[in-house]
Order: structure tokens, then sequence, then C-alpha cells
């Protein structure tokens, strides 16, 4: 009979089963992708004989994944996601694993459409503030006041979590993550099913913050975008039904897949482009999302329509 030379190599993967005082077989349970439980089946068809002990593990192990199979079915963008982490506020993928740009479909008939999450006075925007990165749109608002899911998705995390205070973190089904902060109560739980303009919670001054609003972050595979690129803030609907995400050394954007771009060349500034497509220079910071007038680089993207 041959040994399990094959097998044999993954014996730091697969725990062998052991026997208890009683003669019963007992397992321990460790995780196992399908590919390893394939080469393991594949090594046993190249034996000889094939030991009941090596029967027993491959249905022990084939149930364990038919069972983490029935827990994930329905998970949001499996695509993009390999897991449904409810511990994690965020898990960032690394930059040198992200495409260069993508065509990301956010608003369709199977998707579901845009609901805006609380209409309010933006009392500060996505960018440097105090010498920090504010990651998301702060929306002016009374405690008490309904907060509401942008997309159909399912619900990641609902707790209190440091400077964020009482948070709720959907997770959609077209492939982004938004944020919703500084909750006074949270009216969801993790892995509920939620649709676009359900209620999630209740808005209020929780974590770090100095009076009552919702910082509302989107969030792609962890990275933090400026929701203003492809979200009206005034008109409270989103500006086309996909977005392009890019990343370059400038990190990672979104704008609408029919924006036009420009590309800054070298002497650019804010009032020259502006000049130039007919718009003051208080509309194109408008519409970069941004409400101050940051150093140009070469080679950056402006937004011109």
């Amino acid at each position: 009979m041959k040994a399990i030379h094959k097998s044999d190599s993954l014996s730091n993967n697969i725990d062998k089963p052991t026997k208890k005082n009683d003669d019963t077989v007992a397992y321990n349970h460790k995780n196992l992708s399908y590919d390893e439980l394939t080469f393991f089946i594949d090594s046993l068809l190249d034996l000889d004989t094939i030991r009941l002990n090596e029967i027993e593990l491959v249905t022990y192990y084939s149930s364990l994944l038919k069972k983490e199979t029935i827990r994930l079915e329905g998970i949001p963008a499996p695509d993009f996601y390999e897991l449904f982490d409810e511990a994690a506020v965020f898990t960032i993928t690394p930059e040198n694993e992200l495409l260069e740009e993508q065509l990301l479909v956010v608003t369709s008939d199977s998707l579901g459409s845009y609901f805006h999450p609380k209409e309010g006075i933006v009392t500060s925007k996505f960018g440097w503030r105090d010498k920090r990165m504010h990651k998301g749109i702060d929306i002016n608002l009374n405690k008490g006041d309904a907060v509401k899911a942008a997309f159909n998705g399912m619900v990641r995390v609902a707790r209190k979590q440091g400077g964020y205070g009482n948070v709720v973190i959907v997770r959609h089904y077209n492939g982004l993550e938004t944020v919703y902060a500084h909750l006074s109560k949270i009216k969801v739980k993790p892995g509920d099913v939620v649709t676009a303009g359900q209620l999630i919670g209740l808005g209020g001054s929780t974590g770090h913050s100095s009076g009552p609003h919702l910082h509302f972050e989107v969030r792609f595979k962890g990275h933090p975008l400026n929701p203003a690129n492809f979200i009206s803030f005034t008109e409270n609907k989103i500006e086309a039904d996909s977005i392009i995400i890019k990343h370059n050394k400038y990190g990672v954007c979104a704008y609408p897949s029919n924006a036009t771009l420009y590309s800054i060349q070298k002497g650019d500034s804010w009032f020259e482009i502006a000049k130039r497509y007919g718009m003051s220079t208080k509309q194109l910071c408008s519409l970069n999302g941004t409400d101050k007038r940051y150093y140009l680089r070469v080679g950056q993207k402006l937004r011109i329509n």
C-alpha cells in the first residue's frame, strides 16, 4: 500500500481524527478551503487502498464546508470580499492588490436604488481637517432624527466603536460599504438584511463629536472614497448608475462613469481651469468634493462636469 505522501503535506492544515477512550472518533476543527479538500481527495485517489479514517476525514471536512456555504449564502459582494467579518471595523485591501481602474455598477434593477441617508446641510467635507484626514461627510441633524440605509445590503457592524460612537456599517451588493456614525440609537444588528431607505439608527452625538450630526462614509475594500464625487449632497441623489474606481499614486478615488476629467498640466491653477470651463473656482471645488483649493499636482485628475 502506498504511503499518503501527498496528503501528509496537508498535515498542518488538516487535523487528523483522534481516538477517544470509548473508541469513537473525535475531530479537531480547523478551517479548510475547497482547494485544500480537493487536493486531499486527489491524493487519496492515488492510493491502492483507502483506509476508513481517510473516508471519515473527507466526510467530516465536507460537512464543515457545506455548513460554511449555507452560512455565507446571501452575503453581499462575494466577488469583492472573501470574508464577512463582524468583528473588524475595516479590513483594508493592500493598494497593490487593487485594480488600477474598474467600473462599478452601483444602482440597477437587480441591485436596487440609492436613498439619501439624511437630508441636511453638510457641515464638514471629505479631506484634510485639523491636520487629520476626515474620511467622510458630516451632515447636520437633530438628536433622534431618522438615519436610513443608502443602498440594499447587509449590516456587518452595529455597535459602539471608539470615536465613531454608535456606528452601523452596511455592506452592499454593489461592492461598497457605507458607514453611519455618532448615532444616539442603533436600530439594526449584524446580519440584518436592509433595503435602501430602511431605518438603521437615530441621529446623535456619541463618540468624538462636538454636536449632533451624521458622519457618513463610503468605502470600497476598506478604502474611504469621497462621497461628494458621485453623490449630490444638495440634490440628495446619486449622480450616475455606475462609478469608476481608480487607484494611482494619489490614492483611491471614485467618480461617475459619465464624468469628464481634466488632467492637471504644469502651471495650472484652480482659477485658470475654472475659467477655461466656464465656472467659478467655488463650483469647480464643489464638483471635486472640496471647499478648499488644495495644491494641484501635475497628472492629477479633476472633474470638469
